[in-house]
């Protein structure tokens, strides 16, 4: 699929609005994060305050950012998809470099097997 400039714009502009969601088992902790993995908000339950367990606490914010951040992305990889070689996966795509060196050796006339990368 040849993907115009205009439709490589569009793709970018998605990916900077995706967010993940995510909260921990407890309830108490929420976290959402952008797509480079960014914290853009965190929420903290009032009710940590009752027991005062610190390293419960910096669990529960990592247990929700983990989360958060595979929510995003399995989000970003959907949308990205497109710019990706046959045959990536969400497991082992780098985003942030795989679509821009599948577009590289596309126009340095490479072919799958024949990466530079």
């Amino acid at each position: 699929m040849d993907l115009t400039a205009a439709r490589i714009d569009e793709i970018n502009r998605e990916l900077g609005t995706l967010e993940g969601h995510a909260e921990s088992r407890s309830g108490l902790v929420e976290a959402v994060v952008g797509v480079c993995h960014e914290l853009r908000s965190l929420s903290i339950d009032p009710r940590v305050y009752r027991e005062r367990d610190v390293e419960a606490l910096a669990g529960d914010i990592t247990e929700a950012m983990r989360a958060a951040c595979a929510e995003v992305d399995r989000k970003a990889f959907a949308v990205g998809r497109v710019l990706l070689p046959d045959g990536a996966d969400s497991a082992t795509a780098a985003l942030a470099y795989d679509p821009l060196l599948h577009e590289l050796e596309k126009l340095i006339g490479k072919g799958p097997n024949e990466s530079r990368w």
